[in-house]
């Protein structure tokens, strides 16, 4: 395979269009079922990259970028360059920490590299060619959006503080944070709305015509109508594109609103035990949103984001609002499944099997996955050297245990 990619990555040049790598799969159809999709792509294929092409540019400035989480992320202004074939006049500095590790300067000639042929970033600096008079580049300890402290959040698992800066802006006080919120709700993995691309979003915004995500569907057709570059049928389109968008299931919904680590995943976990938007409102209110950690999958960095979410009384009358426009259709499981109404909990290492592929091998017969021992648990399935403790948990509390032969055997 290696070779094969070293003779293609030569021979690329000499096709009639353009390549970035190939795509490995694997040629196994029954193979293919088991592994399944990721939320991005399927697990039976990965691409392998050619290496990138590179070129030499000067730095002619440095801005910071702040995303829908508030990441802070520089963002180095070069000297238009071409590089495989593409005019490059942006590349990403990462974060404050490869700046200074790199140590990159304004005024600095550095190498920019097409990483997998799409996103530039900086190499290295050409140390010989920077100027004596050149200063270090100092991060901003304000969010240069809406002027907030920003901070490194500690990282308990790797015991670190995290290389990302950020804005400890929650909701949509800042500026450049609330107009990333609501390009992701519209976006194609959540609310979907053709029509109104990151583009019009800005321009929208600059014209006060939205601030909040609610005001997508309040909004003022005959002044759109008079705007340059629209006419009658792209208001259509784009009214038409809205209401559509109107009828959204309960993990896109959850998706859409934009909450820290609560990915398309997370958002399906959420949705499949809350059921309903109502429910969710509820937990809310009555604080009872540790009651996820039961959730296989969902941990104590989710829990904690949905709490800071929730705590900001403008994101609450978001959700109020949105659920007030939207008809959001609660989840309706597979209430023909053998495994309807169980909840199971894995320990120990299983035999030909992966646990995603057991977990989804439940949830497709109507079963559910917890992540700890408690009264709430119907099996406890035991692989090669499951956890002690677990076991006698399970035991103190009446849970039956199942050998994976005997788990299996409920399926047949």
């Amino acid at each position: 395979m290696k070779n094969f990619h070293k003779k293609f990555e030569n021979d690329r040049f000499d096709l009639e269009y353009d390549v970035d790598g190939l795509v490995y799969k694997i040629n196994s159809l029954e193979l293919q079922k088991r592994l399944g999709f990721t939320a991005n792509s399927p697990r039976w294929a990965i691409a392998h990259k050619f290496s990138a092409d590179s070129a030499y540019s000067q730095i002619r400035d440095i801005s910071i970028q702040v995303g829908r989480t508030g990441a802070l992320t520089p963002v180095a202004r070069i000297k238009p360059v071409n590089i495989g074939g593409v005019v490059v006049s942006n590349a990403t500095l990462h974060n404050e920490d490869e700046i200074i590790r790199k140590d990159i300067r304004i005024g600095d000639t550095v190498k920019v590299e097409r990483a997998g042929d799409v996103i530039p970033h900086v190499i290295l600096v050409d140390l010989k060619k920077r100027e004596k008079k050149s200063k270090k580049f100092i991060f901003p300890n304000n969010c240069p959006s809406c002027g907030a402290e920003t901070i490194k959040e500690f990282n308990k698992t790797t015991k670190k503080h995290d290389a990302v800066r950020r804005c400890t802006n929650e909701g949509y006080d800042c500026e450049k944070i609330a107009i990333e919120k609501i390009k992701h709700f519209i976006s194609k993995d959540a609310m979907n709305i053709d029509g109104l691309g990151k583009k019009v979003v800005e321009n929208f915004w600059d014209l006060n015509l939205i601030r909040f995500p609610q005001d997508i569907y309040n909004l003022d057709y005959d002044k759109i109508s008079n705007l340059e570059g629209w006419g009658d049928l792209s208001v259509s389109n784009l009214k038409y594109s809205i209401d559509q968008s109107k009828k959204v299931s309960l993990d896109k919904f959850l998706y859409a609103i934009g909450i820290r680590h609560i990915g398309i995943e997370n958002a399906k976990l959420l949705a499949e035990h809350v059921k309903s938007i109502k429910n969710l409102i509820i937990l809310v209110n009555k604080n009872k949103l540790n009651e996820f950690l039961d959730i296989d999958g969902i941990g104590e960095t989710q829990i904690n984001s949905l709490k800071t979410f929730f705590e900001k009384k403008s994101n609450y009358k978001i959700i109020e609002k949105l659920s007030s426009i939207l008809n959001i259709s609660d989840l309706k499981l597979n209430k023909d499944g053998k495994l309807l109404n169980n909840t199971f909990m894995f320990t120990g290492k299983l035999s030909n099997m992966s646990r995603a592929e057991a977990k989804s091998l439940i949830e497709e017969n109507s079963g559910s996955v917890v992540s700890s021992v408690n009264k709430k648990l119907n099996y406890l399935i035991i692989g090669e050297k499951p956890t002690k403790r677990k076991v006698e948990e399970a035991k103190k509390l009446g849970i039956k245990i199942l050998s994976q032969k005997e788990w299996l055997n409920l399926l047949n």
